[in-house]
């Protein structure tokens, strides 16, 4: 894993679409459709250190070059994890889960008390996945500030075709 510089942001894209592409196949297809981050916000995200990598195990023309990548930010004294994909070339090998806990022990390391990230709640590679790996849901009632914000611009941007949630995960600092 490293961090991302701009020279990924095209590959980011790309991996972005064919992981959006999996909504299609459970009936989603406005998720599918959905388009990546712009060249602006990743190469913003990319310039403040918030985007890290996975580099494929081995590339060629017709192999990715990025095997996954995880967006992070901040939300109501959490660690945030914007968004999380791994390329569907690569699934089944845990690296959406080891970004995952990548995100955790960071938050442990800079002593931010927890991870928090907004998922469809039944879609099997969101919430199940995070409930997982230790993420339990939060009541809407006991969303911060930040993540009701979040929630809010998602169902305006038509994110709420499926039950949506928002998740943390307790970090032991």
């Amino acid at each position: 894993m490293r961090r991302a510089t701009t020279t990924d942001v095209r590959d980011i894209q790309a991996l972005e679409r064919r992981a959006g592409g999996l909504f299609r196949d459970i009936g989603l297809d406005a998720i599918a459709d959905d388009n990546p981050p712009s060249d602006d916000d990743l190469s913003a995200a990319i310039g403040d250190g918030k985007i890290h990598v996975v580099d494929a195990p081995t590339t060629s023309p017709d192999r990715p070059r990025l095997a996954a990548w995880l967006w992070l930010g901040q939300a109501d004294g959490d660690l945030l994890i914007e968004q999380v994909s791994a390329d569907p070339a690569f699934r089944g090998q845990r690296i959406g889960a080891r970004l995952v806990e990548y995100a955790v022990a960071l938050a442990r390391e800079t002593g931010v008390p927890g991870v928090c990230l907004t998922t469809f709640s039944e879609v099997p590679w969101n919430g199940p996945l995070y409930r997982r790996l230790g993420f339990v849901e939060v009541p809407p009632t006991e969303l911060g500030d930040d993540l009701r914000r979040i929630r809010v611009a998602e169902g305006a941007a038509g994110l709420d075709v499926s039950p949506r949630i928002a998740m943390r995960r307790p970090v032991d600092v």
